[in-house]
């Protein structure tokens, strides 16, 4: 550029060659105030200076010195580095006054050139810029030049500490870009176009994508939205709101699935335009895995995998709704395993979970595929059947399930035998409501094991008033004992070649104020269940010792006969308190005959077996009630410490119209006479019975042709009437 041609352009013209068209292009495109000067006057000024002169054309600067518009604290020392030619960069702040009256603040630097054109003049460029915003109070620049020094000399401690600053900007990136290269989770950079700028190393571990792979495409979480139909929610959900968190399964470049989080945000530049997008990926299968694994936990039986209780209910509930809103009807089947106890107590644990595991297998191959078999604990399954368009297809089910449990289970090795008692209940025929239908499947499942198990009952309302009435005795019975309402009666037993009464058998009866007489058959089962039949039997034990003392006295030594229940066997203190109990009466053991049924001997404990032999040995009877309704196996006899056989009163009453009955009774009295045991037939009510059985030579009778069960006092009325 030709500076001496320039200082010698007229006033009114000082705009630059045409030669230099890009210079001059350039000069005016940047932002801030750039002169030529020459000789000390202005001889190029950009549109910036201009604009910082206060100045509207160039022609206004025309012959004019950069000091002219320089404070006058400022002008001086200006003035005098200009004159000394400088040879190297100068930096300078000084104050300018616009031709407009502003006072701007610019930081000025002016650079020396040789101008070829004019040999031995000094040229130089003057750049200034506006760092008005950068004084954040207001100083009274008029102050003398030592206050001019101290300024500069502040200024230049900013620079100093703006380096420092910068310089630590970059070693916080650098610091940065190390973080994100050993981050376990992978790290995408996206430019405004959405495809991939960079990746750290986490991205390539994680996607099996390479980085060269990846850079300039679009990231590799854009299959799976876009599969999941995710994908344009989560971009306007970046763009309006800033971010978006997201969970899916996609599959790594080996195709090896995995979950995947996605946590991705947008980057905006000063002008709020998005600028990048930043997107986090980290590996979730672990978790994934470890909540699906709970939540399975939480809603699946872990021994046979079939829903839990919990499950059960849920599904419950949505087959109600689902079946209301269709008009149709909903079974509902209660399971109890008959017989799965013994096999878990016989065999052990390891062969009952299997027998678990394979009964749900089964049942599971019972049922339609829309119905639901579920474990509610222990051996107690459920079916649910929902939408059934006819009821009758509960029956098949039923059915199914009934002969599906009876087949053989063969379980490591061992063939286990076992059947099925199943209750049904139908909604909305029976209930309503989910607790509802659940107490009257319940329901209908005892009555199925009370009906001989292995068989199926629907709930009806009989059974309902059958439960209410369950319910009212067990809530008696509590306090049966403590309001003296219960009672023990004596049936006579006449010993058929003396003719005398020799034994009576105690019997319990229960009269409630509420509800009045009660059945046996009735609150004896219950008692049982409860487990109150060991306080009560207590109860009946010494209250029927007490009554033979007083007999005694009377002069009628009889054997007593107590019923005894599987529960009171098992009591580990049973032995010792029928010895307190004989103690406290002064009794001998001779005059207490205990009897057991059948079933009791063969399904009890070996502690029970053990307790029993130990009372035969101290000299108290033992007699096997109802025998012929059970097993009736002479290896029972041998084997148990059995005094004397009772004939089951079913069998007697049909002895004289039934031959097989007749027979059945002959061959027991004789199995007695041969094994030595003593044979007492039960409920014999007719004069022909006992007849019958005189000739049969039968020991004892019993029932109402001798005597119906009698209160205490007036057993000894009826023992005076025979003497």
């Amino acid at each position: 550029m030709n500076m001496t041609a320039r200082a010698k352009i007229p006033a009114n013209d000082i705009s630059v060659p045409a030669v230099d068209g890009l210079v001059t292009e350039l000069l005016e495109a940047v932002p801030y105030m750039v002169c030529l000067c020459a000789g000390g006057r202005l001889g190029y000024i950009n549109p910036a200076g201009l604009r910082l002169l206060g100045l509207d054309s160039p022609q206004q600067a025309a012959g004019k010195s950069f000091s002219d518009f320089v404070d006058a604290d400022y002008a001086d020392i200006l003035a005098e580095e200009l004159s000394s030619h400088p040879i190297e960069d100068l930096d300078l702040p000084v104050k300018i006054i616009s031709a407009k009256g502003n006072v701007v603040d610019v930081a000025t630097t002016i650079r020396p050139f040789k101008d070829g054109n004019t040999p031995g003049s000094a040229s130089c460029i003057i750049m200034g810029l506006d760092i008005t915003e950068r004084i954040s109070t207001a100083r009274d620049l008029r102050r003398a030049r030592d206050e001019l020094a101290e300024l500069v000399m502040e200024r230049t401690e900013a620079l100093v500490a703006e380096t420092g600053t910068r310089q630590q900007a970059e070693a916080d990136l650098g610091l940065a870009a190390q973080v994100l290269s050993s981050l376990n989770d992978a790290v995408i950079i996206m430019g405004a176009d959405r495809c991939v700028r960079t990746v750290n190393a986490a991205c390539e571990r994680i996607t099996g994508l390479t980085s060269d792979e990846m850079v300039g495409c679009a990231p590799p979480f854009i299959s799976p939205l876009q599969n999941d139909g995710n994908l344009e929610a989560m971009w306007a959900r970046v763009e309006n709101e800033g971010h978006w968190t997201g969970e899916y399964w996609t599959r790594r470049k080996d195709g090896v699935a995995y979950a995947e989080r996605l946590s991705i945000s947008r980057i905006t530049d000063e002008t709020g335009d998005i600028h990048q997008f930043a997107a986090v990926l980290s590996d979730v299968t672990r978790r994934k895995k470890d909540e699906e694994k709970i939540r399975y936990q939480a809603s699946y039986d872990t021994l046979t995998g079939l829903p839990n209780r919990e499950l059960f209910m849920d599904r419950l509930g949505q087959a109600i709704a689902s079946t209301r809103r269709l008009h149709h009807k909903m079974g509902l089947i209660f399971i109890d395993l008959d017989g799965f106890k013994m096999v878990n107590d016989s065999l052990g644990h390891d062969i009952g979970d299997l027998l678990l595991k394979e009964a749900a297998i089964r049942l599971e191959r019972s049922i339609r595929d829309t119905d639901t078999v579920a474990r509610l604990g222990g051996d107690e399954f459920t079916v649910i059947m929902p939408n059934l368009e006819d009821p009758r297809l509960i029956q098949v089910v039923a059915q199914r399930i009934l002969d599906t449990l009876a087949d053989t289970f063969v379980l490591a090795g061992q063939e286990c035998f076992i059947s099925g008692s199943l209750g049904i209940t139908v909604f909305p025929d029976d209930a309503k409501t989910v607790s509802d239908l659940l107490k009257n499947a319940d329901t209908a499942m005892y009555l199925a094991k009370e009906e001989g198990k292995a068989n199926y009952q629907f709930y009806t309302e009989k059974l309902n008033q059958d439960v209410i009435e369950r319910v009212n005795i067990k809530n008696g019975l509590v306090k049966a004992l403590d309001r003296n309402e219960l009672e023990l009666y004596y049936q006579p037993k006449l010993d058929m070649t003396t003719d005398r009464v020799t034994g009576v058998e105690a019997l319990m009866r229960w009269s409630n104020d509420t509800m009045g007489p009660v059945s046996p058959a009735r609150f004896i089962p219950i008692m049982e269940e409860t487990g109150q039949v060991v306080e009560v039997g207590a109860w009946a034990l010494r209250e029927a010792m007490t009554r033979q003392v007083e007999w005694q006295k009377l002069g009628f030594p009889l054997r007593v006969a107590v019923n005894l229940s599987a529960r009171q066997l098992r009591e580990p203190s049973f032995v010792q308190m029928i010895e307190d109990i004989l103690e406290e009466t002064g009794i001998g053991p001779e005059v207490l005959e205990l009897e057991v049924t059948e079933s009791m001997l063969i399904s009890g404990t070996e502690d029970a077996v053990v307790s029993l032999a130990r009372l035969h040995d101290m000299g108290i009877h033992v007699a096997m009630d109802d025998f012929g309704t059970g097993y009736s196996s002479l290896s029972y006899l041998k084997k148990f410490p059995i005094d004397t056989i009772k004939i089951d009163q079913s069998f007697v009453a049909d002895i004289a119209t039934d031959s097989d009955d007749a027979e059945i009774i002959r061959t027991i009295i004789g199995m007695g006479r041969i094994l030595g045991r003593e044979v007492v037939a039960e409920g014999v009510e007719t004069r022909e019975q006992f007849e019958l059985l005189r000739d049969y030579q039968c020991n004892q009778i019993q029932g109402y042709y001798l005597s119906r069960p009698l209160p205490g006092p007036e057993l000894a009325a009826f023992m005076e009437s025979r003497v």
